[in-house]
């Protein structure tokens, strides 16, 4: 709700200030209601008298303060976008490495569909599979020239079934 209160004063000195700080674009309504809101209800208990520069730092407290509002208020609308951000981001990442996921799950790693079947037929020759994926792995790496890291990551999206089993083995 909006009150409107009016003064006059017959202090020439303080009507040339007032004009001025008027016609340089100063708020007077703001100015008033800034000090006043100083005088009445600041934590000061001496109702001293308020300098040009207290007045200039209460503005720039009353700005700063309502500039962390702001931002508070926008926090979960940032956190959303950049989540929202970063899927986008994965997707595309997973649609470019569609290509290589589909050659490791399809050619190079064709005999492990039937895990069980892979992991007796590695034992049989007296080598861990762990081992034998490893070694295929770091061979199609280097062909496609990726990092070993980038090789079991994308490994991991086309055999998402082996994480558990194979995680920190590769």
């Amino acid at each position: 709700m909006r009150y409107n209160f009016s003064f006059s004063t017959t202090d020439e000195k303080l009507a040339v200030a007032i004009k001025s700080f008027r016609d340089s674009g100063g708020n007077l309504s703001k100015l008033i209601c800034n000090l006043l809101q100083h005088y009445f209800f600041s934590d000061n208990n001496s109702k001293e008298l308020l300098t040009k520069e207290m007045v200039k730092l209460l503005e720039i407290e009353k700005k700063i303060n309502e500039f962390w509002e702001w931002a508070d208020k926008i926090k979960p609308e940032i956190q959303e976008l950049k989540e929202k951000l970063a899927e986008k981001q994965e997707q595309q990442e997973l649609q470019d490495a569609l290509p290589l996921i589909r050659e490791l799950h399809e050619i190079v790693f064709e005999d492990l569909q039937d895990y069980e079947k892979f992991e007796a037929h590695c034992l049989k020759l007296g080598r861990e599979p762990a081992d034998a994926i490893k070694v295929r792995l770091s061979k199609w790496a280097a062909e496609k020239q990726l990092s070993m890291p980038q090789a079991v990551n994308l490994f991991f999206k086309a055999f998402p079934e082996l994480k558990e089993k194979l995680e920190g083995r590769l």
